[in-house]
């Protein structure tokens, strides 16, 4: 039995009525990557340049969003527990495969981080890229 989801897809590049909300498939992990059940994600510059078509190496149709955070849905190698507070972020997420901008996300483990945390989930949706930032600041 096929298991839809809805996502926000970008057909082509064009204005922000160019986004539509579509029925997908939801996404198969296979060993080495994560379903992520998404709660929140963050709106990004890097969305927008998608969108206009600036961004190097884009296919369309894309599910924007180059962060999530949310709940593993699925995890077929073990790398972290079914139910875990988890956040992904960039390494081609929203660009050269499918991100965010979904209810479920299936993205590479090694760019999974799983958390701790009582915040909501619309604080938590700012998280990735803010730490992204931070990161990149001190070096």
């Amino acid at each position: 039995m096929t298991r839809m989801m809805r996502a926000v897809v970008l057909p082509s590049p064009g204005p922000p009525e160019t986004l539509q909300i579509q029925q997908r498939e939801m996404p198969r992990p296979t060993s080495g990557e994560v379903l992520i059940e998404v709660k929140a994600f963050g709106l990004n510059r890097s969305e927008l340049h998608t969108r206009l078509g600036l961004a190097q190496g884009v296919t369309f149709p894309r599910v924007l969003g180059i962060e999530a955070t949310g709940i593993v849905a699925e995890c077929p190698a073990g790398e972290f527990q079914v139910g875990a507070q988890v956040m992904a972020m960039m390494g081609g997420m929203g660009r050269t495969f499918d991100g965010g901008y979904a209810e479920y996300t299936c993205v590479p483990a090694q760019q999974v981080l799983s958390f701790d945390s009582e915040l909501p989930w619309s604080v938590l949706g700012a998280v990735p890229e803010m730490l992204q930032k931070l990161e990149s600041s001190r070096t």
